[in-house]
């Protein structure tokens, strides 16, 4: 016997409040009947989606699975409705980007540039974040596309797809008052004990810096300013002795405030995007991902 909607449905109030009376109030119906309306769900799936306890409802794993794939489809239903009124008025959309912060300099406003002809109307969102912040709202329906580093060793999830668009390389960033300002190449090894500006935890770009340190077999900077924020990094490197790393995605046009060096060794990383595995891009979905793919090959 299939699950039906509406138990689908009592579950995510139960997840939004924590609680079966608070669930059933918002839902008009008794605690017993939603009560009885998850039992039956639960021996339907021949699983336990809920923790009961007397501080309130948990979801386990189970329960997690089928609340992320339940919010997805609400999120698909709301963008239905929505790209159905926004047509019926002659706007192009919706479409809701993620972006990390490496592709917001030159990357994505190059991308929109393109994809807004300034003929058509676009109901368009840009949601900037990082990666841990983004890709659940992309598997949740919150999002459409993300635009940032991506790892096409792994080549996404069982629910996220990633496509590449080109290869970044990592450079080193030296302002006026870094001893390194005018140097031509360097490795890590000389850099150990430099005071450094870096990304912050949670997000991709991190990991990679923290790949770099480990395979140069050098330890991560004891002097280190952690920010996420590009303008914030530009600004340490530029009005103090501080370096950084910098990539081709993240630098704007030139001419730059700092010098950009050559970082022996250094390597580089993905840009692309990532989407929901087995979704069906709408229009304008399929429109960006062509400015995208326009904008870096102009990079």
């Amino acid at each position: 016997m299939a699950v039906e909607a509406s138990q689908i449905a009592n579950l995510l109030a139960i997840a939004r409040h924590g609680s079966f009376t608070r669930a059933a109030a918002e839902k008009g119906m008794s605690q017993p009947a939603l009560s009885n309306s998850i039992a039956l769900l639960e021996q339907r799936l021949g699983v336990q989606v809920l923790e009961r306890s007397r501080r309130g409802s948990t979801l386990t794993a189970f329960g997690e699975i089928l609340v992320r794939r339940a919010e997805g489809v609400q999120s698909l239903l709301s963008d239905a409705e929505a790209e159905v009124r926004s047509h019926a008025m002659g706007i192009s959309g919706p479409l809701r980007i993620g972006a990390t912060p490496s592709v917001l300099a030159s990357l994505l406003p190059n991308a929109l540039r393109l994809l807004d002809n300034g003929r058509t109307p676009l109901d368009l969102e840009i949601v900037d974040g990082l990666d841990g912040r983004l890709v659940p709202m992309l598997r949740s329906g919150k999002i459409d596309i993300i635009v940032g580093p991506v790892d096409e060793m792994l080549g996404g999830t069982d629910d996220v797809v990633e496509a590449v668009l080109f290869d970044d390389p990592f450079w080193l960033a030296a302002g006026p008052a870094s001893p390194f300002y005018d140097a031509k190449s360097l490795s890590l090894g000389q850099l150990a004990d430099a005071p450094w500006a870096l990304p912050r935890e949670g997000s991709t770009y991190r990991r990679h810096v923290e790949a770099l340190f480990m395979t140069a077999g050098v330890a991560w900077p004891r002097d280190c300013i952690l920010v996420n924020a590009l303008p914030l990094l530009e600004s340490l490197v530029t009005h103090t002795s501080r370096i950084t790393l910098v990539s081709r995605a993240q630098l704007t046009q030139p001419p730059q405030p700092f010098r950009v060096i050559t970082l022996q060794g250094a390597g580089g990383r993905r840009i692309g995007y990532k989407l929901r595995r087995g979704g069906r891009p709408g229009p304008l979905t399929q429109q960006f991902i062509e400015a995208l793919r326009a904008s870096a090959s102009e990079l």
